[in-house]
């Protein structure tokens, strides 16, 4: 688990990337690359599920816990049905907690350049960034 930068001190959505393996810490810092500046506020989680290691609920409300500055937290889940977002998923109870799979470059970047618009509205700027930058090039 890790941040992406320190904290500025505004209330923005928090934001949470929960993936197989490295795969949201290697898009974090593709994205800082990109920017040119650290995703504040960005945390990773690296879902494990092996007979070693096991990613539990207790480890994601923990991470949730920092990354909730009082208007909620947006969970970025890599694919829609494995076993992040499914658990993510069941998170979606709780009071401000919203969770998009799919995630891809473009919707970090975008979500994170849009923080600091409500939970609800973030969800809609995710999705459609998202889709937006799926292109099918052929000649």
């Amino acid at each position: 688990m890790n941040s992406g930068g320190a904290n500025t001190g505004l209330a923005n959505t928090g934001l949470i990337l929960l993936t197989h393996g490295n795969i949201g810490q290697s898009l974090l810092e593709v994205a800082q690359f990109i920017l040119g500046q650290p995703l504040d506020d960005v945390l990773t989680v690296s879902f494990q599920q092996s007979a070693l290691e096991k990613t539990g609920g207790d480890d994601i409300k923990r991470v949730m816990d920092r990354a909730n500055q009082g208007k909620g937290v947006l969970i970025l889940a890599d694919l829609g049905g494995a076993s992040p977002c499914n658990f993510a998923t069941e998170l979606c109870g709780m009071p401000d907690v919203a969770v998009v799979s799919g995630l891809n470059l473009a919707m970090l970047i975008r979500t994170w350049t849009y923080r600091s618009e409500p939970l609800r509205q973030l969800v809609k700027i995710a999705t459609e960034g998202a889709m937006r930058d799926i292109r099918e090039c052929k000649k």
